[in-house]
């Protein structure tokens, strides 16, 4: 699966008209994107929302 095409449904999942699943589509698509490296992308959201 290509990185790049997986980054497209991170945009769509983000347009959801409930913002609990537009936030979870988009942050399921964006750890899809970021790979074997995806404990990053989480650490870094969950500091920017304030998580231990």
């Amino acid at each position: 699966m290509s990185q790049s095409h997986m980054a497209l449904p991170a945009l769509l999942g983000a347009a959801e008209a409930d913002p609990l699943r537009a936030a979870l589509d988009a942050v399921f698509a964006a750890v899809a994107t970021y790979g074997e490296d995806h404990r990053i992308l989480l650490e870094e959201a969950r500091s920017a929302a304030g998580g231990p």
